[in-house]
């Protein structure tokens, strides 16, 4: 691009014999200024009209020698059968900024036009609570949203679905000028987007008034054309650029996704292991190292049941029926479990099939009667009976703080036999011992407990066969409790336990995909007819004549 015909012009001791006159849409031109050698324009102007007067005298300019701001046909350009640049007589030309403050955001949607000013949020996407609702059902909920970030408009995906640019998918785009998206498919709504461009002080600053030195200074980066022939002296700004768009950590910070609790969980989970060491190192405590990992492990399981169940949504009632069990469980353990277990079976002694039934039972009811409670005191006082695979989580929950603490007994066992093996063998098995406990103790207490608490969720919800559901609920899992503790002293092998473990996890696979099923068939059966939450949704004619 070119500009010839916008050469310096002769100047009177008195001030400029000409002034210039800037085209629509340029910002006016200080008062005296004269293009230096090799003089471009910002980029970011739009193109003058054709056969446009860059120059006019002094005395047509007025007194303060500013550019009208539209000089007539007879003094800005000479008759011209052609129309302006970009269109008809009177329209805009093509490339112009939008009108409004710099910096200022336009969007276009399906015939409707907003507005943002810098520093605005704006949130994009199907959900009616959006800034920009985009009613297309390939469009995510929260489909994209635009922010300011170091003085200019970024596009940034946070939904699923797809934005594309010229046929390609885009995930983050800084908005350097108009653009067209298309929104969840090719066939999508296309939003454009076009940025009120601020006047750039480097486009009048490459020259300056007559008599004056032009300012020192690297050229206005928008083009090749623009770049002096002491471009290599920019090099450690464009390094900085470079470093900024390959690790842009600031505006990392600020994206939706790092408030998604699986990003954060990585972060924990990757990080925790280091924060053991570096805490615990010194700790005299041999309890210690199964405490860390038994709780570190803990809360992935739950992840794990609450896939496997889907309960639905945990509010804030759940949460604080969950404190409850937890806070029971451990004080029920500490005054009750442990007395009754060393009443049942005393150090030395064989272990028999009737001592560890005595502790399947007693084990499986500290985990089973926080449910029951529970159940009973919100259908009672609070007249709210949760769903039945609720329950069955809440009884994983139940399960697994069981786990973590009953492991601290033997995980210290395990790390001294580590310590006193005198063959390589032994410290194997002392090991493997130490990381079955912590890894495992609280997932097989946590099915076991999950069988018993799918049972006491149905009783809860049918008081007629309520005493049997428990029984039978309770029943179940300790009787494979106690088959469990019992094969290992028993045999001389674990392949017995890894089968009583495997009809264990059997029965809470099942009961996870078929709860809804098998509490339909109860409902229909007159040996149980009662109330389902499940069920209280959907027409049946027989139903207030079986309450």
């Amino acid at each position: 691009m070119t500009f010839s015909n916008i050469s310096p012009q002769a100047a009177s001791p008195e001030g400029s014999a000409w002034v210039f006159n800037a085209p629509p849409g340029w910002p006016p031109a200080p008062a005296g200024w004269q293009p230096a050698p090799g003089w471009e324009p910002d980029p970011s102007w739009p193109p003058a009209p054709a056969g446009w007067e860059f120059w006019l005298p002094a005395s047509q300019a007025g007194p303060s020698q500013a550019p009208p701001p539209q000089a007539a046909p007879s003094q800005a350009e000479p008759p011209s059968a052609e129309p302006p640049l970009g269109g008809r007589p009177g329209e805009e030309p093509v490339g112009s900024a939008p009108a409004g403050a710099p910096g200022e955001l336009h969007l276009e949607l399906d015939g409707q036009t907003f507005a943002y000013r810098p520093g605005d949020v704006v949130r994009i996407g199907r959900a009616p609570d959006n800034d920009v609702l985009v009613n297309d059902p390939t469009v995510s909920r929260q489909h994209a949203r635009m922010v300011w970030l170091d003085g200019g408009w970024i596009y940034e995906s946070v939904g699923h679905a797809a934005t594309l640019l010229h046929g390609q998918p885009v995930t983050r785009l800084v908005i350097t000028q108009p653009v067209e998206l298309t929104l969840g498919s090719a066939q999508g709504a296309v939003l454009r987007i076009e940025v009120q461009a601020p006047p750039s002080p480097g486009g009048w600053a490459a020259a300056a008034p007559v008599g004056q030195a032009a300012p020192a200074g690297p050229p206005h980066r928008g083009g090749d054309h623009g770049r002096a022939p002491n471009a290599a002296l920019n090099v450690e700004g464009e390094l900085a650029e470079a470093v900024h768009i390959l690790f842009p950590v600031r505006s990392w910070l600020h994206l939706t996704p790092w408030r998604q609790g699986l990003r954060l969980l990585v972060i924990v989970y990757a990080l925790l292991p280091l924060v053991f060491l570096a805490i615990f190192d010194n700790s005299q405590d041999l309890t210690t190292p199964g405490w860390a990992y038994s709780l570190y492990i803990a809360p992935l399981w739950a992840i794990g049941f609450w896939l496997l169940i889907r309960p639905g949504h945990i509010k804030a009632l759940e949460i604080q029926v969950g404190v409850g069990i937890i806070v029971w469980v451990l004080v029920w353990m500490n005054v009750v479990t442990v007395n009754v277990n060393s009443s049942l079976h005393h150090s030395g002694q064989s272990f028999s099939l009737l001592a560890a039934l005595g502790i399947g039972f007693n084990e499986e009811i500290t985990k089973a009667l926080p449910i029951l409670l529970a159940g009973l005191i919100l259908r009672r006082w609070r007249g709210i009976r949760l769903d039945v695979r609720m329950w069955m989580f809440l009884g994983t929950i139940a399960g697994l703080t069981f786990g973590v603490f009953e492991q601290a007994f033997y995980t210290s066992q395990d790390i001294l036999l580590i310590n006193q093996a005198r063959i390589t063998s032994e410290a194997v098995e002392a090991v493997l011992a130490f990381a079955e406990r912590v890894f495992v103790d609280g997932f097989q207490h946590a099915v076991w407990a999950g069988i018993s608490a799918f049972f006491i969720g149905m009783a809860i919800n049918y008081k007629r066969r309520r005493v049997m559901l428990v029984l039978v609920g309770v029943s179940v899992p300790a009787v494979l409790h106690a088959l469990n503790d019992w094969s290992q002293s028993a045999f001389n092998s674990l392949w017995p336990s890894i089968i009583i473990q495997a009809v264990s996890l059997l029965l809470f696979l099942g009961y996870t995909i078929s709860a809804t099923s098998i509490e339909t068939q109860v409902r229909e059966t007159p040996l149980f007819r009662g109330e389902s939450v499940i069920m209280e949704a959907l027409p049946h004619p027989r139903r207030r004549n079986n309450l």
